[in-house]
């Protein structure tokens, strides 16, 4: 234990950072897009644009300009606001300046700039940036691209560079960014006709390869290389099959009078999704010859609009960025790497585009089933009847205020794929490596299960032990009867008790009091929705809708009867879920403890122990608090600790001279008998200490705390420690190697004093009672226990998991210390 005393005054300060390491990757990630954005500001020409190259001489700087300009105006504008204020500023100022230089930029002729800058416009007008006019703009450029279309023998066969093309000849990278253009468009409120998202939807089906590619031409006979295989024109084909088959959706599925949607699970271009898929899979590459940057921009948006989190077994955002991150020069461009990448402003426009648009929260992870080929091929594909169902949900939360405005995205998460990407094989996973699966998994903090059939036999055992360690460590499930499919319903009922899972427990209709209905909005049980729930430890851990939520979310009728009030109570769903804290961005490490040992080892002299006291029933709602903190104290401080919690059933027990730290957390009445309340007594008395905290702020408990203390200690009362610095009360404040003050303060610790209420900022309220000059009673009226297990929700008062964290470290770190 000396060795912990000794790494006291350096590591009391128990801050988010502290508390909660992260991956070294998400933070050069932050730390390259601040130095892209650095550079781009710092090249802008004095007019405001970024149409300068390389070579003067060449035809970018003429029958391209504009283009370079939209390109960056874009990337600035997705690399969001930064951290820094006076970078903040030139951002801001860069995007302005950007855009008065496009609107000064009078009928472009190429279809490259045309769609660029349609783009941009959009893309400001949707963030806020725009001006008035712009909207004219787009309309302007959306129909000049509609006019710019190329047939032949009445076919439409994509775009070429300009609006007069006699040949016939068709170019699939300005076809790619001509139909971006005017996607981009209709998300800004310009009409797009139907029939020239359905002639791009035939055009992209038409022209794919049977092997599941597609190539750059069709039309230049004189570079045979334009026929060949092109991993980027197959990363566009697939998007083109995306965004047009997002336009045509609308209408797909039709409501039968038993309930169910027709059409329900079936798309036209399912087929070609899947070949594009499987052969990216197989050919996935973050360095494409002579195009990476443009590659990488047009990966990015292939993951985004599928929801792939892999492609094949390769995690395409993480691998992304390690290229990114090393691949950057000290000013913060990335430079010319091979004949089609030589312009650094464009490249690092690029590059920005990539990391920061990859870089959206994770909120929602559809989880993948049944048997892993045909999960690929599509032969099943129940778990993922709406395709777009997350897309829209998180689209509408983005508009909404549960996260501020926050963009979040969503994922399809297959746990067999990440175990073969984790391993590259089918192999059994030892502990470490099923902590780091779970871990990944955290980075979401919502699983979605939906289907129409029974969910039985469509997990192997490892899935399952993985998704309950996963809610173990504060992750949460959201489940929806999709078409409200009895077979699913019954299925999923059963699912629930299988011995991997919670084999005890059972999905229970919720009251009308339960947090989830008001949290957010105000919504009425069965009206016309029922919710079921799964009750575990602290929290609700799982919410669920026999009644069909995925089509109405699929429809994406926002304002529009039973489909507004499915969108609302997804809202509400989410916010409960969450507590209404932002997933954190994507590659954030999330650090869990390994599985507890099935035997405990005998206790070693100078280890440090937790005894949790058995006073009631509702004892441990959070079994894995103590062990969660001791996992930790060890990791960063090196503490010697047993991980394993001691049940502390008995007066003797409590006497033990190993059970000095003794922990109580619970809900309702505090039942001790006479003997035990004396053993508590005289181990207060001869140097424990005694930390106790109300289970998600359980009024019941505190008040039965209150009265255990006046029952132990008449003549002494429960009284709130000091935060102010002048008091330096040892428990809160230390000091570092420098000398200088450090604490516990409203600067670190967050909580959540009100039901459904946000977490604040503020200075931890912890009351205690001090014998011979020392805190032998620490009491916290917030919950910090369940905050350990990372299994809070909306409903629950107390502190986050990093305050959780740092206030219990500081309390064991203080009862740890020599008595003097």
């Amino acid at each position: 234990m000396s060795r912990a005393i000794a790494l006291l005054t350096l590591f009391v300060v128990a801050n988010a950072a502290w508390a909660q390491p992260r991956e070294p990757l998400v933070v050069q990630v932050k730390a390259s897009i601040a130095k892209g954005v650095s550079h781009l500001i710092k090249i802008r020409r004095g007019d405001g644009s970024w149409d300068a190259t390389v070579d003067p001489a060449d035809r970018t700087a003429t029958t391209f300009a504009g283009g370079a300009t939209a390109l960056s105006v874009l990337a600035l504008i997705n690399s969001g606001p930064q951290d820094d204020a006076t970078l903040e500023k030139g951002r801001k100022a860069a995007i302005a300046s950007g855009l008065a230089s496009l609107r000064r930029l009078d009928n472009p002729g190429t279809v490259y700039v045309r769609s660029l800058q349609t783009m941009a416009f959009a893309e400001a007008l949707m963030a806020g940036e725009g001006a008035k006019g712009d909207r004219g703009r787009i309309e302007t450029n959306a129909a000049w691209l509609i006019k710019a279309r190329i047939f032949s023998d009445g076919e439409f066969v994509g775009w070429d560079y300009y609006l007069t093309n006699t040949t016939g000849a068709n170019d699939a990278s300005n076809t790619q960014y001509a139909m971006l253009g005017l996607w981009y468009a209709r998300q800004a409120g310009v009409d797009v006709p139907r029939e020239v998202w359905q002639k791009i939807h035939d055009f992209y089906r038409r022209r794919q390869a049977k092997d599941g590619f597609w190539t750059y031409s069709s039309s230049y006979a004189m570079k045979p290389e334009f026929f060949r295989p092109s991993v980027t024109m197959t990363v566009a084909g697939l998007c083109g099959l995306q965004i047009a088959g997002l336009e045509l959706a609308g209408g797909r599925e039709q409501w039968l009078p038993n309930g169910q949607a027709r059409n329900c699970g079936v798309y036209a271009d399912d087929d070609n999704v899947v070949r594009a898929l499987n052969w990216i899979g197989k050919n996935f590459t973050v360095d494409a010859p002579g195009r990476v940057y443009y590659h990488l921009y047009g990966l990015e948006r292939a993951g985004r609009l599928t929801g792939e989190r892999f492609f094949g077994n390769h995690d395409w955002y993480r691998e992304g960025c390690e290229f990114l991150v090393q691949r950057q020069d000290p000013d913060g461009s990335w430079r010319k790497s091979d004949q089609f990448d030589q312009w650094p402003h464009v490249n690092t426009a690029l590059a920005l585009l990539f990391l920061s648009k990859g870089r959206t929260p994770v909120l929602i992870s559809k989880l993948a089933h049944g048997e892993r080929k045909n999960r690929v091929d599509i032969v099943d594909s129940d778990w993922n009847n709406d395709r777009n169902d997350l897309r829209n949900l998180t689209g509408y939360l983005a508009r909404g205020d549960v996260f501020g405005k926050k963009q979040v995205g969503w994922q399809i998460y297959d746990i067999r794929r990440s175990i073969e990407a984790l391993l590259n094989k089918n192999a059994t996973l030892s502990d470490a490596e099923e902590s780091a699966m779970v871990a990944d998994m955290l980075q979401s903090p919502i699983l979605y299960l939906t289907g129409h059939g029974s969910l039985q036999g469509r997990f192997q055992d490892v899935e399952l032990r993985l998704i309950k360690r996963y809610i173990e460590n504060g992750g949460f499930i959201i489940a929806e009867a999709c078409c409200g499919r009895r077979e699913f319903d019954d299925g999923i009922k059963e699912w629930i008790k299988h011995p991997h899972l919670w084999p005890d427990a059972s999905l229970t209709y919720l009251e009308s009091t339960h947090p989830v209905w008001t949290c957010w909005n105000k919504i009425t049980p069965g009206d016309p929705y029922k919710l079921m729930g799964l009750q575990v430890g602290c929290r609700t851990v799982m919410l669920y809708s026999p009644q069909d939520l995925s089509c109405y979310w699929e429809s994406n009728r926002v304002d529009e009867g039973r489909s507004q009030v499915a969108f609302r109570l997804g809202e509400n769903m989410v916010a409960y879920a969450t507590g209404r804290t932002p997933p954190l961005p994507r590659l954030t490490a999330v650090h869990i403890a390994g599985a507890e040992k099935d035997a405990t080892p005998p206790a070693k002299r100078g280890f440090f122990r937790v005894g949790q006291v058995r006073h009631s029933p509702d004892w441990q709602p959070a079994p894995k608090a103590m062990r969660n903190l001791m996992a930790h104290l060890h990791e960063t401080l090196g503490l010697d600790v047993e991980q394993r919690t001691a049940a502390i059933n008995f007066a003797s027990q409590i006497r033990d001279a190993r059970n000095k730290f003794l922990y109580m957390h619970g809900r309702g009445d505090i039942r001790l008998d006479k003997d035990k309340l004396e053993a508590l007594r005289f181990n207060l008395q001869n140097g424990g200490l005694l930390f106790a905290d109300a289970c998600c702020g359980d009024d019941v408990f505190d008040k039965a705390f209150r009265k255990l203390v006046q029952e132990l200690f008449p003549k002494e009362k429960l009284v709130q420690i000091s935060t102010d610095p002048m008091s330096r009360d040892p428990l809160l404040y230390t000091e570092d190697s420098s000398g200088a003050r450090v604490a516990l303060s409203r600067s670190t610790i967050k909580c959540r004093t009100k039901a459904s209420g946000p977490m604040e900022a503020m200075e931890p309220i912890l009351e205690g009672i001090k014998i011979g000059g020392r805190w032998a009673v620490v009491y916290s009226k917030y919950d910090i226990g369940c905050a350990l297990e990372r299994n809070t929700s909306g409903d629950c008062r107390g502190y986050d998991n990093a305050s959780a964290l740092a206030i219990a470290s500081a309390v064991v770190l203080y009862s740890a210390r020599p008595t003097r």
